[in-house]
C-alpha cells in the first residue's frame, strides 16, 4: 500500500495517470496541435482577405475590416488547453467553442461578404477550405474522445471528488476551533454562575432575609387558614347569581364588594376597618336569605353547614382576629423589607438574580450551540471517512494499486 498526504495527492495522481494513459495523452496532444494549426491558418487567411484591400472601395473596405476583425476575434475566444490543462471537460469546451466559431463565421459572412464578394473569390475559397479542414479535425477529436478517452475521463473525474476532502478537512478544523471556543465560554460562564450563586447564598443567609422568609411563611399559612374559615363560597356564588338575574332583591347590598370578595376574600377583608362591616353585612344578608327562603336551591347539608359557619364567624370572631393578625404580619414584612432596602441588600440581591438569570440563559444558548457544533464535527468526520474510502477504492480500480490518503489536521 502506498501512503500519500492529501496535499500531495493531486500531483502524484496526475503524474500516474499521465504515465498510465501516455498513448492516449500523446494522441490527444497531436489532435490539439492540429486544431491549433488550423485556427492559426484561419487567422492567416483573414490577413489574405485584407491583402485585397486595394481592389475594394472605401465603403466595402470597412465591412472587410470588420469581417476580418470579427473572425479573428472569434478564433481568439477559443481556449485551447495547455499540456497540463488537458482534460475531457476542457476538450469538450474547446469543441463547443469551435462549433460556435463555424456558426459565427457563417453569420458574419452572410452579412459582410456580399459587399466585396467578387474581389475576394480566391480568399473565400481558402476560408472554406480552412474551415472544412478545421471541422474535420474537430470531428476526429470528438470521435476520439468518445471512443478512446473514456478511461481517461473516468480517471480525471475522480479528481473532481478531491476538493470535497479539502472542504471537509477545513470544516472539521473550523468546527473543532469553534468547539474549543464554545467549551471555553461554557466553562467561563459556569464559573461565573457558581460565583453569583455563592454570593446569592451568602446574601440570603443574612438574618433579615431569614426573618423575612419566616414572616412570609406565616402570612401564607394564615391566608390559607382564613380562606378555610370561609368555606361557603358555593352559597355566595349562588347568592350573587340570583342577585345578578334579579331573582333576589336587596336594596343595600354591595354587588361590587361581593364580586371582588369571591375573587380574593383576604385581599378584600384587609382593606376593611377592624370590625369588617361590609363583610358582616354580607353574611347577614346571606344568612337571612338561606333561613327565610329556598331561592338559592342549596342542599340541606350545605344550607345547614353555611349557617353554622356564619354563626361561628359572628360568635368567635376568628376571621376578624386573623385579619388583624394578617395586617400585623404584613406590617412586619414591610418593616423588614425597608431594613433590607436601607442596607442595600435589595438592589444587590436583584442585581445578582438578574446576573444569574442572564448567565443561565446565555449558558443554555451556548450549550445548544455546543451540541450543534459537536454534531457537525462528528458529521464532518463521518463524511470525510466515507468519502476517503470511496476515493481510495476508485483509485485502486484505476491505478490497480492500493493508495491510502493521509489527512493531517491543523488543530
Amino acid at each position: 500500500m502506498i501512503e500519500i498526504d492529501l496535499s500531495e495527492f493531486e500531483d502524484y495522481y496526475l503524474e500516474r495517470i499521465n504515465v498510465q494513459f501516455l498513448k492516449v495523452r500523446k494522441a490527444t496532444k497531436r489532435l490539439i496541435a492540429d486544431i491549433r494549426g488550423s485556427l492559426i491558418d484561419i487567422k492567416v487567411c483573414m490577413d489574405h482577405f485584407l491583402g485585397s484591400a486595394d481592389k475594394i472601395d472605401q465603403k466595402s473596405l470597412r465591412s472587410l475590416n470588420l469581417f476580418s476583425d470579427r473572425v479573428k476575434g472569434y478564433v481568439d475566444e477559443i481556449e485551447i488547453p495547455e499540456e497540463d490543462e488537458i482534460s475531457y471537460s476542457n476538450l469538450m469546451d474547446m469543441i463547443s467553442s469551435i462549433k460556435k466559431l463555424f456558426k459565427s463565421i457563417n453569420e458574419i459572412a452572410r452579412k459582410s461578404l456580399p459587399k466585396f464578394q467578387k474581389e475576394v473569390q480566391s480568399e473565400i475559397k481558402e476560408l472554406n477550405y480552412r474551415t472544412r479542414k478545421l471541422q474535420k479535425k474537430q470531428a476526429i477529436l470528438d470521435t476520439f474522445l468518445r471512443k478512446k478517452y473514456g478511461d481517461v475521463k473516468s480517471a480525471e473525474d475522480l479528481l473532481k471528488k478531491v476538493p470535497k476532502l479539502f472542504t471537509l478537512k477545513e470544516n472539521i478544523q473550523n468546527t473543532k476551533a469553534d468547539l474549543e471556543d464554545f467549551e471555553n465560554l461554557n466553562k467561563e460562564i459556569k464559573e461565573e454562575l457558581e460565583k453569583f450563586n455563592s454570593e446569592l447564598i451568602n446574601i440570603e443567609k443574612n438574618v433579615l432575609f431569614s426573618e423575612l422568609d419566616d414572616e412570609r411563611d406565616k402570612l401564607f399559612k394564615l391566608k390559607i387558614k382564613i380562606n378555610d374559615e370561609i368555606r361557603f363560597k358555593k352559597a355566595l356564588k349562588k347568592f350573587k347569581f340570583e342577585l345578578d338575574k334579579g331573582a333576589i332583591t336587596i336594596s343595600n347590598i354591595d354587588l361590587n364588594y361581593l364580586r371582588d370578595f369571591l375573587k380574593d376574600p383576604v385581599k378584600i377583608l384587609i382593606k376593611e376597618s377592624k370590625d369588617l362591616p361590609k363583610f358582616s353585612a354580607l353574611l347577614i344578608h346571606l344568612r337571612r336569605i338561606i333561613e327565610e327562603s329556598h331561592k338559592l336551591n342549596l342542599k340541606t347539608e350545605i344550607r345547614d353547614k353555611t349557617i353554622e359557619q356564619i354563626n361561628k364567624i359572628f360568635d368567635d370572631k376568628v376571621v376578624h382576629e386573623n385579619i388583624e393578625k394578617y395586617k400585623e404580619i404584613k406590617g412586619s414584612i414591610d418593616e423588614i423589607e425597608k431594613k433590607v432596602k436601607d442596607a442595600g441588600l435589595t438592589v444587590k440581591l436583584e442585581n445578582i438574580k438578574n446576573q444569574i438569570s442572564s448567565k443561565t440563559a446565555k449558558l443554555e444558548h451556548i450549550q445548544t450551540d455546543l451540541n450543534r457544533k459537536n454534531n457537525d464535527y462528528l458529521r464532518y468526520l463521518g463524511a470525510l471517512k466515507e468519502e476517503r474510502v470511496i476515493i481510495q477504492n476508485l483509485i485502486s480500480n484505476i491505478l490497480e494499486e492500493e493508495i491510502k490518503i493521509n489527512i493531517v489536521f491543523e488543530f
